[in-house]
């Protein structure tokens, strides 16, 4: 199956069974009321002084990186002490690809990048086997492209360019790639940009067949994609905190990193959800002791699993070894 749409119409899709769905809406602090376990509820806020958007029995946070961990880390008892220790833990995390003998050293999850490079040509593109989307292996710089004006015609989606010559492509880039060209990524310097779709487009051209400097866009945009693919899991189907009443789901909790383990992990919290509230009713009752008593223990994802992340059911090449980050000059610098 393919996104011809993108994946709007399936966010739509899940919304639909949902009896209320607000969006857009940050979230960006979390108060505990009420006590502890069964007496816990959260007020939720758009940040730590911000607009307060209700009471909830629960809190299940389905993302993952700085901003996952910076609103558990607004949870806090009057003393000043965690108040949801458990899902604050396990959503420490840190930035850049690296080998795999660094990444068992890790007890946190640990995130690749991705640079994501999109540009426009006037006239088709004469790839190899009329190519319409490709994992790319052997390339140190780019790991996969795809024909996005080829995708939505599948899908019988119009676009403005019906009827034209015109054709659109998405190249992403390998995770070393993206930790070596590294730079904020709400406000990428001209000069990055510039040189990452250079070194991009050239090797597109390289493995697709091209002729160099064959590929003329008419429009080209960069975007670094900073938290793409966890190389870690925590080895839980999901975190569940009864006591707290607190949880977190994610492809980073049990691995490969992909949308069908984004969604069974979100099924395995919601099933521990449901036995708490509704422990007579509930479609797998034990499913939150099984979960509350589930460790975590941080590990390399395993299972095959390409640059841009698995797909099982398929055959997919396995990303390469990655190699260790180059040491800067002049100074210690800093961390991830």
């Amino acid at each position: 199956y393919i996104g011809a749409g993108g994946l709007r119409p399936l966010a739509d899709f899940l919304a639909e069974g949902s009896t209320e769905v607000v969006r857009p809406q940050w979230v960006g602090a979390m108060t505990p009321v009420g006590g502890e376990g069964s007496k816990r509820r959260w007020e939720l806020a758009s940040g730590p002084r911000g607009k307060p958007l209700g009471t909830f029995d629960f809190v299940a946070i389905s993302h993952n990186g700085k901003c996952a961990l910076r609103l558990a880390e607004t949870a806090k008892l009057q003393d000043g002490s965690p108040a949801a220790a458990k899902t604050r833990a396990s959503l420490q995390c840190a930035f850049g690809a690296r080998p795999t003998e660094e990444l068992k050293k890790q007890r946190k999850l640990i995130l690749s990048s991705v640079w994501a490079l999109m540009f426009a040509v006037d006239n088709p593109l004469n790839v190899k086997d009329n190519m319409e989307g490709a994992h790319i292996v052997g390339s140190e710089v780019v790991s996969w492209a795809s024909n996005i004006t080829a995708k939505r015609r599948h899908g019988k989606v119009r676009t403005d360019t019906d009827g034209g010559g015109t054709q659109c492509w998405v190249v992403h880039s390998t995770p070393q790639f993206a930790r070596d060209n590294k730079c904020p990524q709400e406000a990428i310097p001209k000069s990055v940009a510039d040189s990452v779709i250079a070194a991009m487009t050239q090797e597109f051209e390289r493995c697709a067949g091209l002729e160099p400097g064959s590929v003329k866009p008419v429009f080209t945009k960069v975007q670094l994609w900073g938290a793409a693919n966890p190389l870690t899991a925590a080895g839980v189907p999901a975190v569940f905190d009864s006591e707290t009443r607190t949880g977190a789901c994610g492809d980073w909790c049990q691995g490969p990193p992909s949308v069908e383990a984004a969604a069974e992990s979100a099924l395995a919290l919601a099933d521990a959800i449901d036995a708490t509230f509704s422990p007579t009713t509930a479609r797998d009752p034990a499913a939150a002791g099984r979960l509350d008593a589930a460790k975590v223990r941080w590990a390399p994802c395993s299972g095959d699993a390409a640059a841009l992340g698995a797909f099982p059911g398929t055959n997919v090449p396995s990303m390469g070894e990655i190699a260790a980050a180059p040491r800067r000059e002049g100074g210690r610098g800093s961390g991830d």
